[in-house]
């Protein structure tokens, strides 16, 4: 467990917003996901976090910690690059890559898996000022991967 912490908490510490005004971090996120493949389409994902700003080009965190309706809770700590582009710069595409976590609630000898993860996401600024999200995140574990497709509203 101090294993998956150390390097969980040293990546949330590079992206703080404490740092001299850090735009790494200061959006907050609500992400409603779907795991796939198709074996796993009832794998519901509900996540929280925080990310940089919709309109934010340059380097950008995203953290989250999100519960998986049939089996546990999932946390991610990615370093990405957000590009906005369009008028106003109101929509981005955030590449990323990070380290995952879960924790399987179904009696199994080992139900906490550490991995790595990569992502990609398209955002965009609504009038409101909420931005909605579309992302894709590749999750790799020791001895099985899992893909999760998810859409979510980003709150400045």
């Amino acid at each position: 467990m101090k294993s998956v912490l150390a390097p969980l908490s040293a990546l949330v510490l590079l992206t703080n917003p404490a740092r001299a005004q850090s735009p790494l971090l200061n959006s907050g996120v609500l992400n409603l996901g779907l795991a796939f493949p198709a074996s796993a389409t009832k794998h519901i994902v509900l996540a929280g976090g925080m990310t940089c700003a919709t309109t934010h080009t340059g380097l950008c965190g995203d953290v989250e910690i999100g519960f998986e309706g049939k089996s546990g809770f999932i946390n991610v700590a990615n370093i990405g690059y957000s590009v906005a582009f369009g008028p106003n710069r109101t929509t981005s595409l955030v590449p990323r890559v990070g380290i995952t976590a879960v924790l399987i609630n179904e009696h199994v000898a080992n139900s906490m898996f550490v991995g790595y993860d990569a992502a990609i996401g398209l955002r965009h600024e609504l009038p409101s000022q909420l931005a909605c999200r579309v992302d894709y995140t590749w999750r790799h574990y020791p001895g099985f991967v899992w893909p999760i497709v998810s859409v979510g509203l980003e709150i400045p």
